[in-house]
């Protein structure tokens, strides 16, 4: 293993006709100071302890084949009244349901053991738990419990080549102060999805120990603040296009905290950071510490505006591109190892760069066995760059930068 000898061969390949190299001070591009190594503090879900209610007083049976929608909505609105914990008993058979079940406000769930099952719709998308986009909740928990469907339609579009279920797990729209612990999904259409209603942002989420597997997209969040996900395992479905991603972190969020999760097995990234014109801001202040992306056709997306966003300790694995970052801001991306790629028609390598502005990547680790053309590749107008120490194993006979020849860069420093 070597340290990449870089600066020597983009000198010797840059043209100055085309753009402007500075060699700056390492001080001028760091942008430590504004990142923030967690969000600010979440509000806490409070949990009653002196009252419970069961699911099955109110006729949940829990055999798979009666359908408990309407006993179990019936528990879950009791809960929400009386702010009482609901026991969903663990049962060997899952429960049954035909209809989305309306999560309130202060309604908290404890389903370990218990399996709610959906079958799946051909043209239509259903949830499973959801809330209403016209009215606020607060104050709910969702602990212990399994929701499974069935990939058992052919998927179409962005979902071409695989197998998908038309059921969401947990759908919740203008929602404050919400746990989720110990909770298993699979064969979900989407996994979690949280979105604003309007212009009114979620607020104070908190998620620990969530797998979700054989789902087309495991999380979509947008219209978010005050978000924290640890020790978590988001596994995609096979199949389907380069938009579906582990997780799709989209516009109006912030304040985000990711540690000790994986995001594998995506058509798209395994974590894919990215703005939209439908949102008043592009997703900003998020950090993501100990992570591991296994088996997707690009590691990580930063683009459409992303700001502020800090990694460290990363692990790609078996992508054919690292990361691909196009129009973003403010980066700090650390302790990087990139190994088993695999080859792929649009994307590959290990870095592409396009239109960054105040971006530091360092400490990273390359296996370029697999990888063609370039390990970095750097386009459009980038602006106060720096890159260092990058190590290799196997670059074999592929440039180590190429630059395209229409960029303009403007204060970069490799070390």
């Amino acid at each position: 293993m070597g340290k990449l000898a870089i600066s020597v061969l983009i000198l010797a390949t840059i043209s100055f006709s085309v753009f402007a190299f500075n060699l700056i001070s390492p001080a001028k591009l760091d942008s430590s100071e504004k990142l923030t190594l967690s969000p600010n503090q979440i509000k806490e879900v409070v949990v009653p302890t002196d009252k419970i209610i069961n699911a099955k007083d109110y006729g949940a049976k829990g055999d798979g084949l009666t359908d408990d929608t309407v006993a179990l909505q019936e528990a879950i609105d009791a809960s929400s009244k009386e702010n009482a914990l609901l026991v969903i008993p663990e049962s060997e058979e899952p429960y049954f349901i035909t209809k989305q079940l309306d999560i309130s406000k202060d309604t908290h769930i404890s389903g370990y053991g218990a399996i709610l099952y959906m079958e799946p719709e051909k043209e239509t998308i259903r949830n499973m738990l959801w809330s209403s986009p016209d009215k606020m909740i607060a104050n709910v928990s969702i602990e212990g419990i399994t929701l499974k469907s069935e990939n058992s339609y052919k998927g179409t579009n962005y979902h071409a080549n695989s197998m998908i279920s038309n059921v969401q797990g947990i759908y919740f729209q203008n929602i404050q102060n919400l746990k989720i612990k110990n909770v298993s999904m699979t064969n979900m259409y989407v996994g979690l999805k949280i979105s604003q209603s309007g212009r009114h942002r979620n607020t104070d989420i908190q998620i620990s120990n969530l797998k979700i597997d054989a789902s087309s997209m495991p999380i979509q969040i947008s219209g978010t603040n005050r978000f924290r996900m640890i020790d978590s395992v988001l596994n995609s479905n096979d199949g389907g296009t380069k938009w579906l991603h582990s997780a799709y972190l989209r516009g109006d969020n912030s304040d985000f905290y990711f540690e000790n999760v994986e995001f594998n097995n995506a058509s798209g990234g395994g974590i894919a950071i990215a703005g939209n014109a439908q949102y008043d801001k592009p997703p900003q202040n998020m950090v993501f510490k100990n992570c591991r992306i296994k088996d997707s056709v690009v590691g990580v997306h930063i683009n459409s505006g992303a700001k502020n966003i800090s990694m460290s300790d990363v692990v790609i694995e078996g992508s054919s591109l690292g990361f691909k970052i196009n129009d973003a801001s403010e980066l700090n991306i650390d302790e990087v190892r990139i190994s088993k790629s695999k080859l792929n028609e649009y994307d590959h390598g290990a870095f592409s760069i396009r239109d960054v502005n105040q971006a530091t990547i360092s400490n990273v680790t390359i296996d370029a066995s697999n990888i063609t053309e370039s390990l970095c590749l750097l386009i459009g107008n980038i602006e106060d760059l720096r890159l260092s120490s990058f190590e290799d194993d196997n670059v074999k006979n592929i440039p180590l930068y190429s630059v395209n020849s229409t960029a303009k860069i403007k204060n970069l420093i490799i070390e």
